[in-house]
C-alpha cells in the first residue's frame, strides 16, 4: 500500500506513452536544427562604423577640455637661450614657461634634450612634441648670465678655494654616510647625503614611487631641482637594484596606471590603447614605436611585461 502511489505516478497509458515519445523526438530535432543553422544561415556582420565614429569625435572634444594639454606649435629652438614670449607662442603654459626661464637666469644650462624634463610642470607629453625641434649648441651650454659670469671672474680665485674645500668634504664625508640603495632608501636617510635636502629628498621618493623605482642612478637626474652639479656629488653615495623594479603588463593596463607614469604621460596612453584596440595584444617593445618615441620607448622597456 505504501508504493502504490509510487507506481500510480510512473505508470503511463498506452495513449500517453507516445505522447511523451512524440515529446522527446521534438524536443530531439530543435537541438538538431540548433546546431545546423549556422551552417546554412550565416550571421550578420554589426557594423561599428557609426560607433567607432562617435567614439573618435568625443575623445576628440575630450582631449580640448583636459587643463594644461595645449597642443604646442614649435619650431626648431636652443633651449638655453629662448625667452618666456617664445615658449608660450609655442604652446607652453606660462606656469612652465616661468619656471623655465628663472632655471636660465640663475644659471642653469641644458646639455642634453632631456635636461628639460627637470623643468617644473614639464610633462612627458609636452616634452614628446618639443623633442624633435630641441637644437643644443656648444656655446649656449657655456654661456653664463652676465651678473653671474662677473661674479665668476672678480672671485675666481674664491671659488677654487671653496670648490676644494667641497671635493674635501666629499670624501670625508662619504666615509660616514656610506652608499645608500635608491629603491629601499627613504627620505630621512637621503638627508644625510650631502647635497640633498628635505625638498630634493621629497622630490626622489615621490619621483621613485612615479617610476615604479630606479634601474640606474642616472635617472635621478630627471628629477626637478637636480641640476649636473648636485648629480656629480649625490651620485658617488647611490646605487640601484634593478631587480626590485615595478613592472606593470601593458596588455591589461588602463589609461590611469599608464597616464601617471612619467614616461607615459595622458595623452601617449590614450594613443596606446587605441593601437591596442585596434592590432591587438602587444608583443614585443617594437609594437609600441607607432605611439612611443625611441627615448622614451628605450627608457621605459625596464618597466614593462608583455605576457
Amino acid at each position: 500500500m505504501r508504493n502504490r502511489w509510487v507506481r500510480e505516478l510512473f505508470s503511463f497509458s498506452r495513449k500517453e506513452r507516445w505522447g511523451i515519445i512524440g515529446l522527446l523526438l521534438v524536443i530531439f530535432i530543435l537541438i538538431i536544427a540548433g546546431k545546423l543553422i549556422p551552417f546554412f544561415i550565416p550571421a550578420q556582420k554589426t557594423d561599428f562604423s557609426k560607433w567607432e565614429s562617435e567614439v573618435k569625435t568625443y575623445l576628440a572634444e575630450a582631449e580640448k577640455i583636459i587643463p594644461g594639454q595645449k597642443t604646442a606649435i614649435p619650431e626648431s629652438f636652443d633651449p638655453n637661450t629662448i625667452d618666456s614670449v617664445s615658449l608660450t607662442k609655442m604652446g607652453i603654459s606660462q606656469k612652465v614657461a616661468g619656471n623655465w626661464v628663472r632655471y636660465l637666469s640663475k644659471g642653469g644650462r641644458f646639455r642634453e634634450k632631456e635636461d628639460i624634463k627637470k623643468i617644473f610642470g614639464m610633462t612627458s607629453a609636452l616634452y614628446e612634441q618639443l623633442d624633435s625641434f630641441i637644437v643644443i649648441t656648444a656655446q649656449s651650454t657655456s654661456q653664463l648670465p652676465a651678473k653671474i659670469e662677473s661674479s665668476r671672474i672678480k672671485s675666481e680665485k674664491g671659488f677654487r678655494s671653496d670648490a676644494l674645500i667641497q671635493r674635501s668634504f666629499v670624501r670625508k664625508d662619504k666615509e660616514n654616510v656610506g652608499v645608500q640603495e635608491l629603491n629601499s632608501t627613504d627620505s630621512i636617510r637621503l638627508l644625510s647625503i650631502p647635497g640633498i635636502g628635505s625638498v630634493l629628498a621629497s622630490r626622489i621618493i615621490r619621483y621613485r614611487n612615479l617610476l615604479g623605482g630606479f634601474y640606474s642612478v642616472s635617472q635621478i637626474r630627471e628629477v626637478y631641482g637636480i641640476r649636473d652639479d648636485n648629480f656629480q656629488m649625490v651620485s658617488p653615495y647611490l646605487t640601484v637594484d634593478p631587480s626590485v623594479v615595478r613592472t606593470f603588463n601593458i596588455n591589461f593596463s588602463v589609461i590611469g596606471e599608464l597616464g601617471h607614469h612619467p614616461y607615459i604621460g595622458y595623452k601617449t596612453a590614450k594613443r596606446l590603447l587605441r593601437l591596442r584596440d585596434i592590432k591587438g595584444k602587444f608583443l614585443a617593445p617594437e609594437d609600441l614605436a607607432p605611439v612611443v618615441t625611441s627615448d622614451s620607448l628605450k627608457r621605459l622597456v625596464p618597466y614593462l611585461k608583455f605576457s
